[in-house]
């Protein structure tokens, strides 16, 4: 099949996005996103490219953009858009040139006010939407590109296989006195979350529509945060319950938000009195979760 057309053509630009093709798909299917530096670095590493200023990939990055929705509309599949896990070192997102395809893939009309976290809200959704999408392989058998050989080295450790702690004892006692406590302080205090939403106090034992509960729900019109609460008397199987619990409060509450037509700014924290060992706060870090420890003693 004849390559989408912003992939076709002898200039550096085209050139250089049918090269990153292949390597953006293996980031993809590796749940893992590149920056533009470790992409410049891999591209000479396997004698790809030579090195240029970071800044010059947003035109190649800008070509699979335009490539990935050529192919939704040729081909009436849902495809989302590849350049959204090439990101910055800094931010962990794409810069500011890949708005207009997060919005396009999004159904979200571009506008000026929207804020920064509102932006890193839709980023992080599609990256998501790039990481589940299971047709890659298709894609690059269709438009004649070969499945990357070998990896990417810099970024295997991202995606290394961590082994999973048999023990699974968690608690099945009645719920806490410490555990409400810490529920009723946490909706009382949004402060300690430490975002730049003016969130007002927080909804206890919040349903979704799925009929999950989570603790603490806040809402404002500029994004929700979910919070699932650890008390001191957690042991360590349930707080990896808990950086879980987070990752599924997250899915739902960006769902709805997506099903009410807003932008998908929801995002979900697990506070805790016990601070986390160094395993589960590397799980918390793959996952994306952000971990809060209050003090137990909070007067």
């Amino acid at each position: 099949m004849e390559l989408p057309e912003s992939l076709n053509g002898k200039e550096w630009t085209p050139a250089t996005a049918r090269r990153m093709f292949p390597l953006l798909v293996w980031c993809a299917q590796n749940g893992v996103t590149i920056t533009y530096g470790q992409l410049d670095k891999e591209l000479q590493r396997r004698g790809w490219g030579d090195h240029v200023m970071e800044v010059k990939y947003g035109s190649p990055a800008g070509a699979v953009g335009d490539a990935c929705q050529e192919m939704r509309t040729t081909q009436g599949e849902r495809i989302p858009p590849l350049n959204a896990i090439l990101v910055n070192a800094k931010s962990g997102i794409p810069g500011t040139g890949a708005d207009y395809y997060l919005a396009s893939y999004l159904g979200k009309r571009r506008s000026k006010i929207v804020t920064d976290v509102q932006r890193k809200a839709m980023a992080e959704e599609t990256m998501e939407e790039v990481w589940q999408f299971q047709k890659w392989d298709s894609l690059l058998k269709r438009y004649g590109f070969k499945p990357l050989k070998g990896g990417i080295p810099s970024l295997r450790s991202k995606n290394s296989r961590r082994e999973r702690q048999p023990e699974r004892s968690w608690s099945n006692e009645a719920e806490s006195k410490q555990h409400k406590a810490l529920k009723k302080w946490v909706s009382k205090n949004p402060d300690v979350l430490g975002h730049d939403i003016p969130y007002s106090s927080g909804k206890i034992e919040w349903q979704f529509a799925s009929a999950d509960r989570v603790d603490v729900l806040f809402k404002h019109k500029k994004g929700c945060a979910a919070v699932e609460v650890k008390a001191s008397n957690a042991n360590l199987a349930d707080l990896e319950r808990g950086i879980y619990q987070c990752v599924k409060y997250r899915a739902l509450l960006r769902a709805e938000l997506k099903a009410e037509g807003k932008i998908p700014n929801g995002l979900s924290i697990l506070v805790t009195e016990k601070k986390l060992p160094p395993r589960l706060r590397v799980l918390a870090d793959l996952h994306r979760v952000p971990v809060i420890v209050v003090p137990v003693n909070r007067a």
